[in-house]
């Protein structure tokens, strides 16, 4: 693996872009199931999930990281980790509490157990990764990649569909993520390890918490 592959592994497999992956998982995964939603209300579905979990958080870490009031996007400094931390926290969790179903859903986007689960997953793993990061640093790549490959193995479990490539595919990711980090020496191995274990245990708590009891009514 050379410099150039390393960096483009790290863009591709950005932490905030795992949400939007994990969204097309579901599509594919329940292809029936969301194929007499509207349009438009997918469109703005799509759309909210980006800007709360990718766009908003980048752009407020931004602002801040010219600010010289945090490290970079990548949380590179353990110590300048807490605040950002705290806002890609708030931002998954107002993404959770948007999507998930209620007494009177919205008309505007989709509430669906499903992609509120996948935000919850990631909301437990940055929760954990919060709590961890005060006594060592915790890779947010490989915390972001565990969470996708959990999360397509619980929901093999759900669908008709088959997974298996897709499951390959994230397993496979995680080991090109960990690669890439320790060669741009970002990351140790005990940091890629605890981000993993955060992002499977993230995932794992989510289903166990929420969407198993909520697939049982």
């Amino acid at each position: 693996m050379n410099l150039t592959i390393a960096n483009l592994v790290s863009k591709l497999f950005h932490p905030l872009l795992i949400p939007i992956y994990s969204l097309f998982v579901i599509l594919y995964s329940f292809p029936f199931h969301y194929q007499y939603i509207p349009d438009k209300r997918w469109n703005v579905t799509i759309a909210t999930i980006i800007m709360m979990t990718t766009v908003f958080p980048a752009l407020i870490i931004y602002i801040l990281e010219k600010l010289n009031l945090v490290g970079d996007e990548e949380l590179s400094e353990q110590k300048k980790s807490i605040l950002p931390y705290l806002i890609f926290f708030f931002f998954y969790l107002m993404a959770f509490l948007t999507f998930r179903p209620k007494a009177v859903s919205s008309i505007v986007f989709m509430e669906d157990p499903l992609i509120a689960t996948m935000l919850l997953g990631a909301t437990l793993a940055l929760a954990t990764m919060f709590f961890i990061n005060n006594f060592t640093k915790v890779s947010p790549h490989a915390n972001a990649s565990a969470n996708l490959f959990m999360f397509s193995c619980l929901l093999a479990r759900y669908t008709q569909k088959n997974l298996f490539f897709i499951i390959v595919i994230a397993l496979v990711m995680i080991g090109l993520v960990g690669s890439s980090r320790l060669y741009l020496k970002a990351n140790t191995k005990k940091e890629l390890y605890t981000g993993y274990a955060c992002g499977i245990l993230g995932q794992v708590f989510a289903f166990l918490l929420y969407f198993a009891s909520y697939y049982t009514k």
